[in-house]
């Protein structure tokens, strides 16, 4: 007689697997603590001020599922408001009925592209069900951006400050304007080694909303460092007007051309000519101004394509005008009497920008003006590593102080029991179609386990 053969569930399914039984004891314990936080200030209120009036059961999406719990309101007879004091202690706004980790997740998610719907998309793989429509996690991303402070530590400022300035064109709707160029400063003290990688030491975003760009800057500036006449400003940027500007703003500033720009312009005149292009691009490369400017003259203009010859000419006596823009900052500072070791050659707003262009431009997007400043600010936001500090800005200004401080430490110790399952939560592969899966199947002959 043959015997039955086991048959085990696959890598991917005992995965998946585990992850949701993680997810039940999650809820299990989530939902322990929360309750028994909110029973011990129920305890210790005063009572003289809160009043109890009820319980209400509330269901809350996390990163592991969705947790289901009670908590107490209080009438506060000094304001006449009913109040969640556990959403005052735990400086959460329970009305969103989700929470900060995982908003921040799909709010993270959503900047980094491709668009809304992927990210909810991902956030539904992730937890094996749909916490946020697109919309919504647009909604939440406008909001935040909106509302999120973040605020400066001022230091000391560094002998030099390097600003790296650029504009980022994207397209409107609904709009007579087809489109709107983002000014953006990226403000960094110079470079650091992270491991293999060299990376902007102390780096900033400035995104310009409205008024002068350099009077804008200047006010980022001073809310950032202790600025002093002897700072020098290195500003390294496209040629465009609104850049070239910063000289008449600040004493001691350098503007420089950036040179992928002057690359990008001269390769598409002379890149065709391999001799011509290896001598222009090393004098380029080399900050070698005459060598650089005499290239570009030897250069005939039966060489040039015909349609190219205007502009390329043009080109040629716009850099002969601005050869100063040219030169090396560094050699400036040297003679300045400053120590340049470790600085290196500017132009890295171009691959900053193009981190915002990805997410912005790729796909043909068109965006509201409302839109498309909060997503350019949440890029940045996750870029710099931001904590989320509005909510809890806000609900530590409701916060009372008829607390003590609770000891966690022995929250998480009392979870000491066996879970019999989820108290609150559920298993939501085990009540949707999924529910005859090999991996759901499984999980139904763990239970007891």
């Amino acid at each position: 007689m043959q015997k039955d053969t086991m048959i085990w569930p696959t890598m991917e399914e005992l995965e998946e697997m585990l992850f949701r039984l993680l997810q039940e004891q999650f809820a299990a314990a989530m939902t322990y603590i929360l309750e028994d936080i909110d029973r011990q200030i129920m305890e210790q209120r005063d009572k003289k001020r809160y009043r109890l009036k009820n319980a209400y059961e509330i269901d809350v999406d996390t990163l592991f599922g969705t947790v289901t719990f009670k908590r107490r309101i209080y009438l506060d007879r000094q304001t006449g408001k009913h109040v969640y004091l556990l959403d005052q202690m735990l400086q959460y706004d329970g009305q969103k009925k989700i929470s900060p980790c995982l908003e921040e997740v799909a709010v993270a998610f959503a900047s980094q592209g491709p668009s809304y719907r992927d990210s909810a998309d991902r956030l539904e793989k992730l937890l094996g069900y749909r916490p946020l429509s697109h919309e919504a996690i647009r909604g939440r991303l406008i909001s935040e951006a909106e509302t999120l402070i973040q605020k400066p530590v001022k230091r000391k400022a560094p002998p030099v400050l390097f600003i790296e300035a650029d504009g980022l064109y994207t397209k409107l709707q609904r709009t007579k304007a087809k489109g709107i160029e983002h000014r953006i400063a990226i403000v960094h003290e110079g470079w650091e080694k992270e491991g293999g990688r060299i990376c902007l030491k102390e780096k900033k975003h400035y995104l310009h909303e409205r008024g002068d760009f350099w009077e804008g800057l200047g006010r980022f500036l001073s809310q950032h460092y202790e600025l002093d006449g002897d700072t020098w400003l290195v500003v390294n940027g496209d040629g465009a007007p609104w850049i070239k500007e910063c000289q008449s703003y600040f004493h001691r500033c350098i503007f420089q051309l950036d040179r992928f720009h002057v690359a990008r312009e001269l390769r598409n005149y002379v890149g065709h000519l391999p001799g011509q292009w290896r001598r222009i691009r090393k004098a380029l490369a080399e900050y070698d101004v005459p060598p650089l400017l005499s290239a570009l003259e030897q250069v005939a203009d039966t060489d040039i394509p015909t349609e190219k010859r205007t502009g390329y000419r043009q080109y040629v006596r716009y850099l002969q005008r601005n050869q100063d823009d040219l030169r090396d900052y560094r050699e400036v500072l040297r003679q300045a009497g400053l120590d340049t070791t470790g600085m290196r050659p500017m132009g890295s707003a171009e691959a900053q920008m193009r981190v915002m262009a990805k997410r912005t431009k790729r796909g043909g997007y068109s965006w509201s003006k409302r839109g498309i400043r909060a997503m350019l600010k949440a890029i940045i936001r996750f870029k710099e590593g931001w904590d989320n500090q509005a909510g809890i800005q806000r609900a530590a200004a409701e916060k009372t102080d008829v607390f003590r401080e609770a000891n966690m430490k022995q929250l998480l110790q009392e979870v000491q029991q066996t879970s019999q399952g989820c108290l609150n939560g559920v298993i939501r592969l085990l009540k949707g179609p999924m529910q005859s899966s090999p991996t759901g199947m499984a999980l139904k002959g763990l239970r007891g386990f």
